[in-house]
């Protein structure tokens, strides 16, 4: 069966809006009517999405998969890599996760338990919130030669003003030795365009 393929991020984005505020169908584990995916999986693919098209100039999507959390599709090259997620955020009436360094590296800990085998040509995106404060630096330093995936992104919500929402997401890689690169994706009232900046420090 053909899987389905996001043609639109600024529309998939528009769809998003009144599940991303509405954070039970985030934190919930709803899934998407039609399309094979969680929300909050669909969700950080349009946000890595975006800063991937700002990184290489390159039309990036993702489209949906029978097994695993989605595939990243490069439109302009014709290359792909599976995506696996893992959720990291506050749950009202469930665990309760540490905050900072140690919520992140929780988080990216419980997917590489799961073997060389299962990360093996994947990238991981950790989504998560409640972190509060956390370094970059230590968080590449924990995690540095650890996992066998190709890529780890984070991304997490940084701040909601004026009804506008705005994202972390930063790449680790080990190839990058001890660099990391932070984009910050502020995304329009109208929740159908965005502007990307790189954080530098």
């Amino acid at each position: 069966m053909e899987q389905k393929q996001i043609a639109n991020l600024n529309i998939a984005m528009k769809d998003l809006e009144p599940y991303v505020k509405d954070p039970k169908f985030l934190t919930q584990g709803v899934r998407m009517t039609n399309f094979n995916m969680l929300v909050r999986e669909t969700w950080a693919n349009i946000l890595l999405c975006t800063v991937l098209r700002k990184i290489t100039g390159h039309d990036y999507t993702f489209q949906e998969e029978e097994s695993g959390d989605g595939v990243i599709f490069n439109n302009t090259d014709a290359t792909s890599f599976g995506v696996e997620h893992v959720c990291a955020m506050d749950y009202p009436a469930g665990k309760q996760l540490p905050k900072g360094d140690a919520r992140i590296i929780w988080a990216i800990d419980h997917k590489i338990a799961r073997g060389a085998d299962y990360a093996k040509g994947k990238a991981l995106v950790v989504f998560f919130d409640g972190a509060e404060m956390f370094t970059r630096q230590n968080i590449r330093e924990n995690i540095y030669g650890r996992h066998g995936f190709k890529a780890i992104f984070i991304i997490g919500l940084l701040e909601v003003v004026d009804s506008k929402y705005s994202y972390l997401v930063t790449e680790f890689r080990d190839s990058f030795g001890d660099k990391s690169h932070s984009f910050r994706v502020d995304i329009n009232k109208g929740f159908n365009d965005w502007t990307i900046t790189q954080i530098m420090k």
